[in-house]
């Protein structure tokens, strides 16, 4: 009987690739479908088959009911083939969706025409018996290695260009979740490449009678794929992870105290209910959804009560700050208006004239009450990592517009 480090990495992501694939089929499965979703699908689906392809008991059985030995590793390289080209489409649809079907092209001539190579070094091939442990027992016949190196050559600029989009977008996101996964992706991309360039070496070893380790060559070969699997397995089911609303809402809730608390130390009347202390504030589950939104409403009142001591030049300042340090999009409106607000906040505690010309621009924020909330959670995150806050006792200020 195998042991669980044996059967792990044999069967674990296969099982979860599976599991993925019935998962998104249970939850989509009236859902109409995007292109983007197509693309996905089509990874799942083929990562999934290739991992079960690598199962012992599926190799062995697919040689034996086709009468083709080791037809199950051509099947498994031609899904991992089209999982890449697929990934490499569907990131590409993120940024340009209009010039993505124009690049899918010839790297889909690319990767058939590689299949095809391998094909046909396939069938010249003499590996007459059905071994799982292939590169073990035709190390050294000829055609292998030029079986790989097409493989490698198909396969090794769509995995490298992935993992480089997935770095890319990973960095501009402004989900946490979505950050996580894009770089999970990363990741296991590039463990993949390692592994497929160090069994270039070692086929090139056996066939030229070159000395390679079998101490590492073993381990390699056991836990590479698999952990790479894993890794792209959950990047990719992660984004698609959906918090429960009532907890992202008290999460949420939370995040927006301290902002919130120092609104109402200078401008009291903006709470309907009076502020409580933190343990009371995180035991209290009630009604979540509804204090929220009272809560950015009283956010809200109170940027409106402080409007005379939002400084233009503060703000102009905060922005050339953030652009140097490399923010774009939403971090870089959070970051302005986190030192906007810290400023207006402590010039109103400290009872301080307003400026001569206050900020007159539109307010920013998000399009809908949604989108609202998740532009002052990056305020709140922003105003936080300022560590600035205006003094317990302070001189308040006349609400206005309420």
């Amino acid at each position: 009987m195998a042991s669980p480090t044996e059967w792990l990495p044999a069967y674990g992501p296969a099982f979860l690739a599976c599991l993925a694939v019935v998962i998104r089929i249970v939850r989509h499965r009236h859902r109409r479908r995007a292109r983007n979703e197509v693309t996905i699908w089509v990874v799942s689906v083929c990562l999934a088959s290739s991992l079960v392809l690598q199962g012992p008991a599926v190799y062995g059985a697919v040689g034996h009911l086709t009468g083709v030995p080791n037809i199950a590793r051509l099947v498994n390289h031609g899904c991992i083939l089209v999982a890449v080209v697929a990934g490499q489409d569907f990131l590409r649809q993120i940024n340009r969706p209009d010039r993505a079907r124009r690049w899918l092209v010839p790297h889909t001539i690319w990767a058939a025409t590689a299949f095809a190579a391998m094909c046909l070094l396939f069938v010249l091939s003499r590996t007459g018996v059905n071994d799982i442990r292939f590169a073990a027992r035709y190390g050294r016949t000829p055609g292998v290695l030029e079986y790989w190196l097409v493989y490698v050559a198909g396969l090794l600029p769509g995995l490298v260009d992935s993992a480089r989009l997935s770095v890319w977008y990973a960095r501009r996101s402004t989900e946490a979740v979505i950050r996580l996964g894009l770089r999970l992706i990363a990741t296991g991309l590039v463990i993949s490449v390692g592994y497929h360039v160090q069994k270039a070496v070692y086929f090139a070893a056996r066939r030229f009678d070159l000395n390679y380790p079998r101490a590492i060559g073993g381990p390699l070969d056991r836990y590479l794929p698999a952990l790479s699997a894993l890794l792209v397995i959950v990047g990719i089911v992660l984004p698609a992870w959906r918090t429960p609303v009532a907890v992202s809402e008290y999460v949420t809730y939370l995040r927006l105290r301290p902002l919130w608390l120092a609104f109402c130390t200078v401008v009291p009347g903006i709470a309907f209910v009076p502020p409580r202390s933190l343990p009371r504030e995180v035991l209290d589950v009630r009604d979540i959804g509804l204090r929220l939104y009272r809560r950015v409403v009283e956010i809200r009142d109170g940027r409106l009560a402080l409007r005379a001591h939002l400084d233009p030049e503060i703000a102009a300042a905060a922005r050339e700050s953030g652009l140097g340090a490399g923010l774009s999009g939403q971090k870089l409106d959070a970051h302005v208006e986190a030192v906007t607000l810290a400023a207006a906040i402590r010039a109103a505690a400290d009872g301080a004239e307003p400026p001569a010309e206050p900020v007159a621009s539109a307010v920013p924020g998000g399009r809908d009450l949604d989108s609202d909330i998740a532009f002052l959670e990056a305020v709140a995150a922003a105003y936080r990592r300022l560590g600035s806050r205006p003094p317990v006792r302070a001189k308040p200020v006349e609400q206005q517009g309420r």
